[in-house]
């Protein structure tokens, strides 16, 4: 047998097995949106792909790494991370907060949320991928917004805009996971972390 003999059965096989890997990732999407992370399983989704779970297995080791990849591919999206930057702090930060908000109480964003913060609790490992690609993008931007609100003076010098970005992120999905809760306004929230006295 030649090489080239050899090789073409492999050659003829990777397409099939990119289709598979796409029908996977469109079924687990789809079941994200529609049941949400709790409910989605590997035996869901390769039922809904019309593949086997050990084809799953294949190319993820869990639910949560397959949902990552999702993200990673666009396919699943969460809101822009990108911070209002009009000079004045508290105006952007509040405006940032409601949008945030906002997006997060969309049903196609809304169930990703859930997903991805569930996803993070399935590993160490897994918890790092997944707020590198989620959580981690909005908290370096919030981070880097309040870092210029201090140097033009709009927050004490003493301030910690690390944790203040974590309260502002821990808020949002504070309101994202509890929605018969009555959360504090946003401007009330942004007021209290920039030191500004109620009116």
């Amino acid at each position: 047998m030649t090489s080239e003999t050899a090789s073409a059965p492999r050659g003829r096989g990777r397409p099939r097995s990119e289709q598979a890997r796409i029908a996977i990732l469109a079924a687990a999407r789809d079941l994200v949106l529609e049941s949400g992370y709790e409910q989605l399983t590997i035996q869901a989704i390769a039922a809904r792909a019309g593949s086997s779970r050990q084809t799953v297995y294949r190319w993820w080791t869990s639910k949560a790494l397959i949902v990552a990849d999702l993200v990673m591919d666009g396919e699943l999206r969460l809101p822009t991370a990108t911070i209002p930057d009009t000079g004045d702090l508290e105006a952007d930060l509040v405006a940032w907060l409601d949008g945030a908000t906002s997006a997060f109480a969309d049903p196609q964003v809304g169930p990703l949320v859930l997903a991805l913060v569930t996803a993070a609790t399935d590993s160490e490992a897994e918890a790092r991928l997944l707020y590198e690609m989620s959580t981690g993008p909005f908290h370096g931007a919030l981070v880097d917004r309040l870092l210029r609100g201090a140097d033009a003076g709009q927050i004490a010098t003493s301030a910690d805009p690390t944790a203040m970005a974590d309260a502002l992120i821990g808020t949002v999905l504070f309101r994202a996971l509890t929605p018969g809760a009555r959360p504090a306004p946003s401007a009330a929230v942004v007021r209290t972390l920039l030191g500004i006295p109620r009116a």
